[in-house]
């Protein structure tokens, strides 16, 4: 069932269709506001509300916009993912820029070996802390919507875009747009789980230290590997 993006509450339905161009939005009766004003608006209007990390348009994506499924994730949602591994892939790939004589083929595969482990661990990782603290709480968990709801709101790492159009040495983006990142998680897992800041922070923070602690232990082996694969 559909969700009033303002205040979280079910509704019926979010829209009457009078004809194929004219339709009416439904009025949330808990919170007297239109029940999801995204459904008129462009896709830019839904971006830029993702980049002010607004909990109603990730009302609108999570509960209204994707068909429903009960297990896995959508297809498109599955290639936002690859697309997100594979950026993650290209600025590991920068630092080996001053390496010489390195097997280019066989290095691009052991780096999209590294940045999909430690997505998988990231997202285990969270899974594991909703399970641990909520899974008494709440008779079903949809994990895979934690999954969906972890991969819609990294999408401003798609931002590393700039690293290729300025000149990357100057400014390191990542590390800021790795922030955008973490809060935009807090702020979709909130949603998720309807809620605050102070519960969903220590789980991601969970995710991110054992991401970080994999990132550690395979860095130290980085330099044996490259002289393996060479």
């Amino acid at each position: 069932m559909p969700v009033c993006v303002e205040c979280g509450k079910s509704v019926p339905n979010l829209y009457t269709e009078y004809s194929k161009q004219n339709i009416q939005l439904s009025v949330c009766s808990s919170c007297n506001n239109f029940a999801d004003q995204y459904i008129e608006h462009d896709y830019i209007i839904i971006f830029m509300d993702l980049l002010l990390h607004k909990k109603q348009v990730y009302r609108h994506l999570l509960f209204n916009r994707l068909d429903y499924i009960d297990s896995g994730i959508q297809s498109g949602i599955k290639k936002l993912a690859i697309l997100l591994i594979l950026f993650d892939v290209y600025i590991k790939w920068l630092k080996l820029e001053n390496i010489p004589n390195i097997n280019v083929l066989l290095h691009y595969i052991y780096i999209l070996f590294v940045c999909t482990v430690e997505l998988i661990i990231f997202h285990v990782s969270v899974r594991f802390m909703i399970w641990f603290l909520y899974h008494r709480k709440y008779e079903i968990i949809k994990y895979n919507y934690v999954t969906i709801a972890l991969i819609i709101s990294s999408f401003s790492k798609l931002l590393l875009i700039l690293m290729i159009i300025w000149d990357y040495g100057e400014i390191n983006y990542s590390w800021y747009i790795n922030i955008i990142v973490f809060t935009s998680n807090v702020e979709a897992l909130s949603v998720f789980l309807d809620e605050n800041y102070i519960k969903t922070v220590p789980i991601l923070l969970f995710g991110v230290f054992m991401k970080l602690l994999f990132s550690f232990i395979i860095h130290k082996f980085d330099y044996k590997i490259y002289g393996v694969i060479n």
